[in-house]
């Protein structure tokens, strides 16, 4: 280093040294610092999260290696193509029981429980909240998409709903979303309230041209992609835990940004300092949840907390049962169909032509012309086919019976009537399997209901900002309406399913139970109507007692109009029968109802006959 280098260094070491210098103040200064940053700005690099994406995909490639031909499989059987043909199998027993144990899982929408804190206001609150909850279980058909994630979870071993905010018509949405388009963390699982414990990314498909108007920032990367073809078919993969999400399409960060559908805190304005400057202090948020959370309800039943998916399911279960089925069905059928075509014929008197003619008329039932040859006795024989045992039959019916059970629709399924059976022994045997499905399958999918509920009041906080409007059919059949917006909701509620208020239930039989509870005095009018389902049983209850104990009292409160006509008809009754009693002209009371014997000329002869009475 020559000296006049040597110079420059020693004058830049002095300067920027701190030795035998005082410093003033602390090192950080008041106001902005950096650059101004939104709420939901996420603090991670696009290089960190595309290298975050590329090692969760490639971690759950080997997995779903495993997974997927299971999935395949179970989707064949459900179809009926296990054959390998392409063509569906004529006793497909799995399509049945799937298909009859849905409805019963499933038979009601689920009916939510909202809980205030017992003030009058808190009450209030909780009615509107549950008036709102019931409005969009209607509105967006959620029996019915319970009803397509259980399926999916049957077939994919989970079963995914997706919660969000629909921008177009301000309201919130729910979507039931596809397994097989999802990447997981290995080593993540669904817990016991629905949640996903781990990361996920959702593979999305969709056009180039709304790709671009999701992402405009990423627009010119887009065009360049897809050669400016605004109708090319694109995949982008959205990435979710609980804190954040971002958006990878091919080596682009489209997007990044804390969980948008939670409150966080923020800072507010309070006052002003000696200095001039605004007092800025922490203003807390208010949410359903305590923390953020990824936007999904899952379903998941047979886990055992290791992975993603459940570890086996009700078709997986079944298919040796539907495999053992399916063989025992296609060896009935050509038993049965040797029965029919088992007969020789006589080379001397067919050729291969002929024969195929005189099988098909055979076949037909009609009458066929024997060409010369051997003698007409010898021409055709019939083979006997070897009959079916009994034992075949019984085997092949315990194979459904075992599959049924399984997936616990045996007593719901049609059968053929069994004289020996009695009612009650259908009844329990129906009862016993609607509780299999309500019980071991159905608390899950009500607590995935549970789950959608809470996420609803969630999105109510976030979203709300603008009272919403919402009207159901109450229970007495009148039209409820309510408005609900984000500043209402100024304290913690609890939401919950009522519960079984998706089970299957035998109207019928509780009905005729509740009838016979009445006749031996068991029963209170106002349980037996509600048993009875009369939609307001406690006003019914309390105008059938009124009923019993006082009728005039009854007729006043209910029919006054009424009450007075046939009073005044009665008034007009009497004075047409001779006066109104008390009045100038009238008769008496006691005139009309106790009269003086007759007396006088005018009185009748007495009888002869009374001189022959004889005297004892």
């Amino acid at each position: 280093m020559d000296p006049i280098q040597q110079n420059i260094k020693g004058v830049q070491e002095l300067v920027s040294s701190k030795v035998n210098k005082i410093t003033y103040g602390s090192e950080t200064s008041e106001g902005v610092k950096g650059e101004k940053e939104d709420v939901l700005t996420l603090n991670m690099s696009d290089d960190e999260l595309l290298k975050l994406a590329k090692e969760w995909t490639n971690k759950y490639r080997g997995y779903e290696a495993k997974i997927k031909p299971r999935q395949e499989a179970n989707k064949e059987f459900y179809l009926g193509k296990q054959n390998g043909t392409g063509e569906g199998i004529s006793a497909n027993l799995i399509f049945e029981a799937e298909e009859t144990f849905l409805p019963a899982a499933l038979s009601k929408n689920p009916e939510a429980v909202v809980w205030g804190d017992n003030t009058p206001e808190g009450t209030e609150l909780a009615n509107s909240v549950k008036t709102m909850l019931q409005y969009h279980s209607d509105v967006l058909v959620l029996r019915r998409k319970l009803t397509l994630m259980t399926r999916h979870w049957s077939i994919f071993f989970i079963g995914i709903i997706k919660h969000g905010w629909d921008s177009d018509i301000k309201d919130i949405k729910l979507e039931v979303r596809k397994p097989q388009n999802f990447v997981f963390d290995v080593d993540g699982y669904v817990d016991s309230y629905g949640d996903f414990e781990g990361y996920l990314g959702e593979r999305i498909e969709i056009s180039a041209g709304k790709l671009k108007q999701l992402f405009p920032k990423a627009k010119e990367y887009i065009g360049i992609q897809t050669q400016g073809k605004d109708a090319t078919k694109v995949i982008y993969t959205e990435w979710w835990n609980d804190d954040y999400c971002f958006y990878t399409f091919r080596e682009k960060i489209l997007d990044k940004h804390k969980n948008p559908h939670f409150r966080y805190g923020s800072e507010e304005a309070q006052g002003i300092d000696d200095n001039g400057e605004n007092i800025m202090v922490p203003k807390e948020e208010r949410n359903h949840f305590s923390k953020p959370k990824k936007p999904y309800t899952f379903l998941s039943v047979f886990s055992l907390g290791e992975q993603p998916h459940d570890i086996t399911g009700l078709i997986e279960q079944n298919i040796s049962n539907q495999r053992r089925i399916t063989r025992r069905t296609e060896q009935l059928d050509y038993n049965l169909s040797r029965a029919n075509n088992s007969d020789v014929f006589s080379g001397t008197n067919f050729n291969q032509e002929t024969a195929k003619q005189a099988a098909g008329a055979l076949a037909k039932g009609n009458p066929i012309l024997i060409p010369a040859g051997g003698p007409i006795s010898e021409a055709i024989h019939r083979l006997n086919a070897p009959s079916v045992g009994a034992e075949f039959f019984r085997e092949l019916e315990v194979s459904k019976q075992d599959l049924r059970t399984i997936f616990g629709t045996q007593g719901i399924t049609a059968q053929p009537q069994n004289e020996d059976q009695t009612a009650r022994g259908l009844i329990l045997n129906q009862s016993h399997d609607t509780t299999r499905i309500g019980g071991g399958i159905g608390d899950a999918i009500e607590q995935v209901a549970d789950n959608i509920f809470n996420w609803w009041v969630q999105l109510y906080h976030v979203y709300y900002d603008e009272p919403h409007f919402a009207s159901i059919i109450g229970q007495t059949k009148a039209v409820e309406y309510v408005t609900l917006s984000s500043d209402q909701l100024d304290r913690q509620l609890v939401i919950s399913v009522s519960p079984d208020s998706m089970k299957p239930k035998d109207e019928i039989t509780v009905q005729n139970q509740a009838v016979a509870l009445w006749q031996a005095g068991a029963l209170d009018p106002k349980t037996l109507l509600t048993m009875l389902n009369i939609p307001d049983p406690q006003t019914t209850a309390e105008s059938t007692v009124l009923w019993l104990l006082d009728k005039s009292a009854y007729m006043q409160m209910n029919f006054p109009e009424l009450t007075q006509k046939l009073a005044q008809m009665q008034q007009q009754a009497m004075v047409t029968q001779g006066g109104i009693p008390g009045q100038a002209g009238g008769q008496p009371p006691e005139a009309i109802t106790e009269p003086e014997p007759e007396t006088g000329l005018s009185m009748n002869a007495a009888s002869a006959d009374l001189s022959n009475v004889p005297i004892t």
